[in-house]
């Protein structure tokens, strides 16, 4: 085990850091690619949605449509409009400060303060922009999108399934492995006598009243053949947390082995160990990113994969800005938003508020 804790501390110190790039120089990369797919056609109606949908220590991803709105279709505004060939290039951020609809109107962007959230459904693709905070970097993906017809045909695709974002996502990078695991969610499950103040609870005191952690792994069978999970005859381990030498056990909650078809996925349930005495040595403040950034960054596959004992670290779902916090008797259940990630429900109700 020390001889793995080595190894994991090698790969998570990596280099120096550098300097990030602004968002105003981030925002010019996006803007010249969406430049150039209006010139070469296609990119054709009169707004384009520019939403951001991942944004890590080091990487930025973009979702890029046309739109007949400068709002989103999940009814967000954007914080920052670019004009570009009778086009408007519409930046909906997670965490910057949306402009107003009497902005939008005062700046002649729309002609009708009273406009509603994106509804265009014309095209059969959209892009997935993916760049480097840190360096000159960055990857344009098509997707294709199905047809109404046949859509219960059309097999079930994620972010992850596209292995050029692979580098732009937190974790462990599957290369040459058998299955994709992907760290899906990871919610807070509070212990019984602090289930009555659920909504009142601060997660920067989540030391004191968490009982474990919950969630799913999802699981994509990378081979032309079906695929088993098995747990090995000397170790108990299914996944694991690292923190330096402290390390906290996920055990899943379906029975091994699990078999999964070729080319198939699953999504697997699990729970934390009692995580009281690996929550000591995170920071007095800020306790909550911490612990998600270790989810991020720290977590290691200890499962056997077709008898063959794996040790690896998994990828993250870079896209989970939202968690739950939970009563350990199911007795309510609490959304709560990663630090800087406006309540984007709040941001809906308020685009429909102020259009009345």
């Amino acid at each position: 085990m020390k001889r793995l804790i080595y190894i994991i501390t090698f790969i998570l110190l990596g280099g120096c850091a550098l300097p990030s790039l602004s968002l105003e120089e981030v925002h010019q990369r996006v803007a010249r690619q969406v430049e150039l797919l209006i010139d070469s056609g296609y990119l054709t109606m009169p707004y384009i949605e520019i939403y951001e949908i991942v944004s890590n220590d080091s990487n930025i991803v973009y979702r890029i449509g046309s739109s007949d709105s400068p709002a989103s279709m999940d009814a967000e505004l954007p914080s920052r409009v670019v004009r570009y060939k009778e086009r408007y290039l519409c930046f909906i951020e997670l965490d910057e400060p949306e402009m107003t609809r009497n902005e939008l109107f005062k700046r002649k962007i729309v002609s009708d303060s009273a406009f509603r959230e994106n509804m265009y459904l014309g095209d059969t693709c959209y892009w997935l922009f993916a760049c480097r905070k840190y360096e000159n970097e960055q990857i344009l993906v098509k997707i294709d999108v199905p047809q109404i017809i046949g859509l219960s045909d059309f097999p079930y695709k994620s972010l992850f399934d596209y292995p050029e974002l692979w580098p732009y996502f937190s974790g462990g990078k599957p290369h040459g492995e058998s299955s994709l695991m992907v760290l899906d969610s990871h919610n807070l499950v509070i212990s019984e006598p602090y289930t009555r103040d659920l909504y009142s609870l601060e997660t920067d005191s989540l030391k004191q009243y968490i009982e474990r952690f919950s969630g799913e792994i999802f699981v994509r069978n990378l081979a032309d053949s079906s695929l088993t999970l098995s747990c090995g005859l000397n170790s108990k381990k299914h996944y694991v947390v690292v923190n330096g030498t402290d390390t906290l056990n996920l055990h899943l909650k379906d029975s091994l082995p699990i078999v999964i078809k070729a080319h198939g996925y699953k999504y697997l349930e699990y729970d934390s160990e009692c995580p009281h005495s690996f929550l000591q040595k995170l920071p007095e403040h800020n306790i909550w990113m911490s612990m998600y950034k270790l989810f991020s960054d720290s977590t290691f596959c200890f499962l056997h994969i077709d008898g063959i004992s794996r040790k690896y670290r998994i990828m993250h779902d870079d896209t989970r800005w939202q968690n739950f916090m939970k009563g350990s008797l199911s007795t309510g259940i609490r959304l709560f938003f990663n630090e800087n990630i406006d309540d984007k429900e709040d941001r809906s109700l308020r685009f429909f508020r102020c259009a009345r």
